[in-house]
């Protein structure tokens, strides 16, 4: 089965802005900029400075009563170090007997051919496919948090979507246990503003969390980098390669304001917020609306900065907190992923806004928002009257 939760990244805005009749702040840009203690480019310079010590495993806190399933992944990059060549075989000692020598061979050799053919396949299986190598790369010596071994490590699946510049969107699936007909599906978005560091860095830090302590309760699916070439560019940048605000690019409900006309109006034509000609016009999102076709989640988590605020667009009963961010919910912009999430598809989509987009949350915060997050999908996903009980009963 699938486990699936999608992260996604979406600004947010404070309470105390003036808003428009359509819920959003009147100047987004100034009150963010207002509101910021560093610049970005400052911000990758701290991360790289806090993560240059060893850091010690993440302990595995998903919450579950069900048995653990450790899910052990084969050693990426590995090779296989058996002599697959078939030994030499000597020739019987001359006897009396009538049968001949090549029947005598013949099912050795077989037998040995067949077992070098399994551990030829199983080496491809182990070796990552090259453009995951070549993104791990390009992550690992752009990101002082995200080594290339640590991207290597997640063993991602094989690359199906791709970004503007042909770069893989990677993608993890972890799956419920087989006999959980309606586990919770969670799929979790990451980076799609390449200047948010830190949402990336974050993300890769909560896949390995899951790979450590996943026990088959719940079907998640990450995307921890949805602009990769918004952010591995020399100066990252919030818009993707085709220059458009990717979180600006969803299909914007019925009853919102046009995007470029909002964009026009309300966003006075900043180039960071450009929504693009038309609703998905750009490859990640059209991968990330696909995705969340084929996957269906329940529940759509996205993480961006650096607001440090939770915010919530959905049905049920929102957390009122996530380890050090409290709940504040600000609404939504026309084409944003929180907009598509819920006022579209009817999926709720949690925010997750950091405080900094280039300084790490604490090892201590980090746990504590995961543990959170946990808890309150438990609490959303069990007993009448929950998403899951509202699904069962829809079907």
């Amino acid at each position: 089965m699938l486990r699936r939760v999608l992260f996604l990244s979406v600004s947010g805005l404070s309470l105390c802005m003036p808003f428009t009749a359509f819920g959003e702040p009147e100047d987004p840009l100034s009150y963010y900029s207002s509101t910021s203690n560093i610049t970005d480019d400052q911000s990758l310079t701290i991360i790289k400075e806090k993560t240059t010590s060893p850091t010690a495993t993440t302990p595995s806190v998903e919450l579950s009563a069900q048995p653990v399933d450790n899910g052990d992944q084969p050693e990426v990059g590995g090779k296989s170090t058996a002599d697959t060549s078939a030994p030499q075989i000597s020739s019987p000692s001359t006897d009396n007997t009538t049968q001949p020598q090549a029947d005598l061979e013949q099912p050795i050799v077989k037998e040995v051919e067949a077992e070098a053919e399994i551990e030829v396949e199983t080496q491809e299986e182990d070796t990552p496919h090259p453009e995951i190598v070549t993104i791990c790369d390009e992550i690992g010596n752009k990101l002082g948090s995200v080594s290339s071994s640590d991207c290597l490590d997640a063993a991602f699946d094989k690359p199906r979507f791709y970004s503007n510049k042909h770069r893989p969107l990677l993608e993890k699936h972890f799956y419920a246990s087989p006999e959980l007909v309606n586990a919770p599906r969670i799929l979790f978005l990451g980076g799609i503003h390449g200047d948010e560091y830190s949402s990336v860095s974050l993300s890769f830090k909560w896949l390995k969390i899951l790979e450590q302590s996943h026990n088959g309760v719940y079907d998640w699916h990450f995307m921890p980098l949805t602009n990769p070439d918004g952010l591995l560019q020399k100066k990252s940048t919030r818009v993707n390669a085709n220059n458009v605000d990717l979180n600006r690019n969803f299909i914007p409900s019925e009853t919102s304001i046009n995007p470029i006309k909002h964009w026009q109006t309300y966003a006075k034509k900043r180039a960071r917020y450009y929504p693009g000609t038309k609703p998905l016009s750009e490859p990640e999102t059209q991968a990330i609306h696909k995705l969340i076709h084929e996957f269906k989640p329940d529940i759509i988590v996205s993480v961006h900065a650096p607001h440090g605020i939770l915010d919530y667009d959905g049905g049920i009963t929102p957390p009122q907190k996530l380890g050090p961010l409290r709940l504040r919910q600000l609404g939504t912009y026309p084409g944003s992923l929180g907009n598509y999430g819920w006022f579209v598809k009817q999926t709720p989509v949690m925010t997750i806004e950091l405080k900094h987009a280039g300084i790490m949350p604490s090892k201590s915060d980090i746990n504590l928002m995961w543990t959170d997050l946990i808890h309150w999908i438990k609490l959303r996903t069990e007993g009448d009257g929950t998403l899951i009980a509202r699904k069962t009963s829809d079907q």
